[in-house]
Formats: structure tokens, C-alpha cells, sequence
């Protein structure tokens, strides 16, 4: 397409050139010939009988008192002039040369020397003098006449009007042919440069205005509802985990993905606002309102509709987005501002466990400078090795045994004070440091089991959550084995805790990351289970050997049956898929016994044993061995 463009294009170029040069030579021929003749001779004899008449007329109104001495003055020096005129220069050489002429301008040249003495001396009362004139000027009238008539008639007159009007038709044809490829090639470069506007402005992959042209949008938008006095939303929208979605599942679907997005944000606003693309995954709406619940209706509207499926060639994706919200003028007054905010509140509803939208709230700024002077913090605790872990055991519900420990992220820092594990993990997550903290977990807790072994305690297993962002890239497996290589330990050993959510993401890509660990020897458990979105389809697919009962449900355990009935059945699925359950948060010695009848296998919590810092695990472990032993 781009070739046949470039070939049209050099075609209507060439065209119009050679039109042009050939257009310039006729059209310069007929100038020469009309100057030659028409020109020459016509036009000069015109004008003499013209400035005759002008002159005559002064004459005329000098009499009659309607114009003064200085006009009919003024009149004859331009006759005179034009006398001169015609009897010098080479211009006019083709005037002098028609039979009679140049002896009735020598005549007349004369004859205003003689005329020049009284035409100065004229007032308006001497009538006789200017009727004198007028009289002696007649004859040199008609002769004008005669020449004038006589340049315009006859057969050679006729003959030359009749080769321009040939001239003058040929020339027509190129010019016809010259506008026309100068209109197509306009039309042509008209076309390709609204087309190089729309793509200076507009998004390539989806055709939503751009970054630069957003910014223009706002500006009116704002401009718009100032004078209106009227409210504005502005909507930031950024999908979870894009990047991992790419990087699983190629470029195409992640095209395509982003391509339904803006679809769907597009259909939602509709006339209410404007959806531009900013870059990478990450939209914006603006949206003018009247009151504050049709902004929050939006964002709620706008979440929605990307949190259905998109289907795809090869099955569907499930999209997950974050968006935040600022108000025009609540939270700010300038485009910077509201784009602040905005923005302030995504990160907040990216990072938040309750909701995927949030509006803005005062205060927030002050968290988020929090985190990230906690990044900073973090990255100096992960390089000097400032970071803890503490490990709570998981026991075996038959016999009291431990079998094996949960390593437990914790951080006091010495600036920041003891910062919350939840709020740690976030923190590594929005900064781009939770790859280089999961590797610390996971080297720390695998050399602290080795040493464990070393000790004695060879039976012991050790579980590590691992954070969403380092499984959707991809990166769990060569990062594990490299610690297991620097660590020295037995695969067998470890234990890696997913969430359901993490995991079932992406239930293709999930497979081949858990198979990957699945052929080293670790094994997989997974966690928080009954909170996500697992189906049994996906439970048959996932490589996974162990099923971690979130506590919520085993909180209401001996107080709910539906909790107790919805425990029952998930042992008893976790018994046919051959996987080894886990229950989370026992409190209570009820819920202990209400597990152990219902056949649950491992169980941990407060009741049983609190998270521990390495010395009291050491302790623990000693007094188990030593009960093993006498048992």
C-alpha cells in the first residue's frame, strides 16, 4: 500500500511538473505575441484617445466651473506625457510604424509646446480662450479615432485575434491539466497529512487519543467546566499483572486485550466523556458530572465492564483492572492535581484487598510518600540483610508432630518502627522489589532448614508464600532452583504456598510454571484455599499437592454447619484428588477436634503455636524430637 502510494504520488508529481513548463511556454508565447500586437498598438492608441478625451473633458469642466485650472493642468501634462511616450521607446516602436501615425504625433508634440504658454495661463472665466482650444483639439480627436478604430479592424487584426483565440484555447487545455493534478495532488497531501495528524494524536494500537492529546482534551474540558462551574471526574484505569500476560501469552493477545479494553471503556463513558490511552496498559476517562454519586456510578460501571471475560482464539481471559478517581474541584483545581490524585488513588485500589476502585481521599498522598520511603528503606534492609523471618509449625492433627514450619516475613525497622507484613509485601510489590525480597525469603528460609537438618531435625519441611508478581513473570523456577543450588538443600523439602488468585490467573501459563517446580521435587501448596475463584476443572489441571483451608472458614466451624459442611467437602475433594489439606487459624480446641473428625490431616494456628523467631523454633523442635522419641 505504502509503495503505491509513493508510485501515485511520484506520478501526479511529474504530471504537474511537466504541465507546468509546458503551461509557462504557450502562456509565455501568447504574452509576446499579444504584446507584439495587441498591446502595442491597441492599447497605446487606446490610450492616447483617452488622455484626448480626459484632457478635453478639464477643458470642458473649466468652463462649466466644476473643476479648477490645476485639473485641466494636470490633464495636459499626461497627455503630453503619453505623446512622449509613444514617440520613444523601443516598446512602442510597433505603434510608430502603422501608416500615419508617427507624423500626427510629431504634429501634435508640437502643437502642445504651442498649447502649453496658454494652457497655464487658463482661469475659469475666459471662455472664449478654452473654447479656442477645444476647437483646435478636435482635429487631433479624430485622428486618434481614426488610429484606434484602425487597430482594431481589418483583415490582419482578425487574423492575429483569431491565432490568439487558438493560443489562448490550447493553453486553456494545460492549464485544465495542471489544475487538475495540482487539485489531486492537494487532495493527496491534504488526506496523508490529516492522517499523519490523526496518528500524532491518536493511540496506534487502539485509536484512543494519546498522551499529548489528552492533555489537550483536559485542558478544554477544564476550561469548559470552570466557566460552567460545573464538576469533573477524572477516571485512571491500569490493569494487574499486564506485563505477566504478555510474557505468557505473547504480544498478540496482550494486543488484543488492550484493543477490547478500550472497547469497553470507550462503550461505558459513551457521550459523557473522553477514554484516552497513556501508554502501555494504562487509561484515563474524563468525565463531566453533576453530582459526586454519577462520578462513583462510573467508576463502579467502568470496573464492570472490564471484569467480564475476553474471549480469545484460543479460550478467555479474565482481565483484572484498578481504577482511581479524582474530582474536579474537591481534590484539586489544575490538570496536575487531578492527574496526582488520580493516580494516588489507582495505587491504592491496585494494592488493596477490599476494592479495585477508589476515590480519593485526603491523607492519601501522605501514605503513599510513607511507602515509598519505606521502598527506600527496603531495599537498604534487603542488601544489609536487615529483614527477619519467623516460622510458625504445622502439625500433624493425629499425633501432634511437627511437620514442618511456615517461614514468616518480618521487618523493625530502626527508622520506621515494626512494619506489618501485609504492608511490607505491598510495599515490595509497588516498587518493583518483591523478586529480590522472595529471593531473600526464599535463601533464607532454605539455608535456616539446612541448618535444621544439620542439627538433626532431617524430617523437617519448610513452606514459603510466594509473591504474585515474581510467579505471573515466570521467574519462580529458575529462581528457586538457584537457591536450592546455593543453599544445598533437599527439593523435597520445601514447600511453596500460592494463592488461588495468583495461580489461576492464567490456568495454561499456571500449569507450565507449576509443572516446571512440580519436575524439580518441590512441592505445592495451595493457599488461603476457598477465597478465590478455583473450579474443579482448575484443581484437576493444577500439578499442586497440598490444599491450605483458609482460616475464615475454620473460624466459624464449630458455631456455622454451612462452614463445617463446606470444610467436610473440601476434604473429602482433597482425599480424591490424593492432596494433603491443611487448616489455617486454629483457635480453638473445638475446632482442633471438629478437624481431626473430619479426617483434616495438618493443621496450624495460635492454639497450636505461634509464629517464632529461629531460637524459640530451635526449642520446639528439641521438645518434639524428644516426645517423638519416648512416644
Amino acid at each position: 500500500m505504502k509503495t503505491f502510494k509513493l508510485i501515485s504520488l511520484t506520478i501526479i508529481t511529474l504530471l504537474f511538473g511537466a504541465s507546468s513548463l509546458y503551461g509557462y511556454y504557450r502562456d509565455l508565447e501568447v504574452v509576446r505575441y499579444v504584446s507584439a500586437t495587441i498591446k502595442g498598438i491597441g492599447w497605446s492608441s487606446s490610450e492616447l484617445e483617452m488622455e484626448l478625451l480626459k484632457f478635453d473633458q478639464s477643458l470642458t469642466a473649466l468652463m462649466a466651473q466644476t473643476a479648477d485650472e490645476e485639473n485641466a493642468q494636470l490633464r495636459f501634462e499626461l497627455l503630453w506625457s503619453r505623446i512622449d511616450t509613444l514617440l520613444t521607446g523601443e516598446e512602442n516602436r510597433p505603434v510608430r510604424e502603422q501608416p500615419g501615425i508617427l507624423p500626427m504625433l510629431e504634429s501634435f508634440s508640437r502643437q502642445l509646446e504651442r498649447w502649453e504658454g496658454r494652457v497655464y495661463a487658463l482661469t475659469a472665466g475666459d471662455r472664449a480662450e478654452i473654447t479656442a482650444l477645444r476647437q483646435e483639439l478636435a482635429h487631433y480627436r479624430k485622428l486618434a479615432r481614426e488610429i484606434n478604430v484602425e487597430s482594431f479592424s481589418g483583415d490582419k487584426v482578425w487574423q492575429q485575434l483569431d491565432i490568439i483565440q487558438d493560443i489562448r484555447l490550447r493553453s486553456s487545455l494545460y492549464l485544465g491539466g495542471l489544475l487538475l493534478s495540482g487539485g489531486l495532488m492537494l487532495l493527496l497531501l491534504l488526506r496523508e497529512n490529516r492522517r499523519n495528524r490523526h496518528m500524532a494524536y491518536h493511540d496506534m494500537l487502539t485509536g484512543l487519543p494519546n498522551r499529548m492529546y489528552f492533555y489537550q482534551l483536559i485542558d478544554k474540558a477544564l476550561s469548559r467546566v470552570q466557566r460552567e462551574r460545573g464538576a469533573l471526574a477524572v477516571h485512571m484505569v491500569d490493569l494487574n499483572s499486564f506485563k505477566a500476560i504478555n510474557d505468557s501469552l505473547g504480544h498478540e493477545v496482550g494486543d488484543s486485550l488492550l484493543r477490547e479494553i478500550a472497547v469497553r471503556l470507550s462503550d461505558t463513558i459513551g457521550e459523557q466523556g473522553q477514554v484516552a490511552r497513556l501508554g502501555g496498559d494504562e487509561f484515563v476517562i474524563i468525565q463531566q458530572f453533576e453530582h459526586i454519586e454519577d462520578a462513583e456510578l462510573m467508576a463502579t460501571r467502568l470496573f464492570e465492564s472490564l471484569s467480564r471475560d475476553v474471549q480469545l482464539p484460543d479460550g478467555c481471559l479474565s482481565p483484572q483492572a484498578c481504577i482511581g478517581t479524582s474530582l474536579y474541584p474537591k481534590h484539586g483545581t489544575t490538570v496536575p492535581e487531578l492527574l496526582s490524585h488520580a493516580d494516588t488513588a489507582m495505587y491504592y485500589a491496585k494494592h488493596s484487598r477490599k476494592t479495585m476502585v477508589q476515590m480519593f481521599e485526603p491523607g492519601m498522598d501522605e501514605r503513599r510518600l510513607r511507602r515509598q520511603k519505606l521502598a527506600v528503606s527496603l531495599q537498604a534492609a534487603i542488601e544489609q540483610n536487615l529483614l527477619a523471618l519467623h516460622y510458625q509449625p504445622i502439625f500433624r492433627l493425629n499425633s501432634g508432630a511437627i511437620e514442618s514450619v511456615e517461614a514468616l516475613l518480618r521487618w523493625n525497622s530502626a527508622e520506621h518502627g515494626f512494619i506489618s507484613p501485609l504492608e511490607l509485601i505491598a510495599v515490595a510489590e509497588q516498587h518493583g522489589l518483591a523478586h529480590r525480597l522472595n529471593e531473600w525469603v526464599l535463601s533464607q528460609a532454605c539455608r535456616q532448614l539446612h541448618c535444621w537438618h544439620q542439627a538433626g531435625f532431617d524430617w523437617l519441611k519448610v513452606n514459603v508464600n510466594i509473591s504474585p508478581n515474581i510467579f505471573m513473570e515466570g521467574e519462580l523456577a529458575r529462581t528457586v532452583s538457584g537457591v536450592l543450588r546455593d543453599t544445598g538443600l533437599d527439593v523435597s523439602t520445601l514447600v511453596l504456598e500460592i494463592t488461588e488468585d495468583t495461580s489461576l490467573w492464567d490456568t495454561a501459563g499456571s500449569v507450565e510454571t507449576l509443572q516446571e517446580l512440580r519436575e524439580l521435587g518441590i512441592e505445592i501448596a495451595l493457599d488461603d484455599f476457598g477465597t478465590g475463584y478455583s473450579s474443579f476443572s482448575h484443581l484437576r489441571q493444577l500439578p499442586i499437592n497440598k490444599l491450605k483451608i483458609d482460616k475464615s472458614f475454620v473460624a466459624d466451624l464449630s458455631t456455622d454447619p454451612r462452614a463445617f459442611n463446606l470444610v467436610k467437602a473440601i476434604i473429602s475433594l482433597a482425599e480424591s484428588l490424593d492432596m494433603t489439606v491443611t487448616a489455617e487459624g486454629i483457635e480453638l480446641p473445638e475446632q482442633q477436634a471438629l478437624l481431626q473428625q473430619l479426617g483434616c490431616g495438618l493443621g496450624q494456628g495460635y492454639l497450636l503455636a505461634k509464629p517464632m523467631p529461629v531460637e524459640a523454633m530451635n526449642d520446639l523442635l528439641s521438645q518434639d524430637q524428644r516426645r517423638s522419641r519416648s512416644a
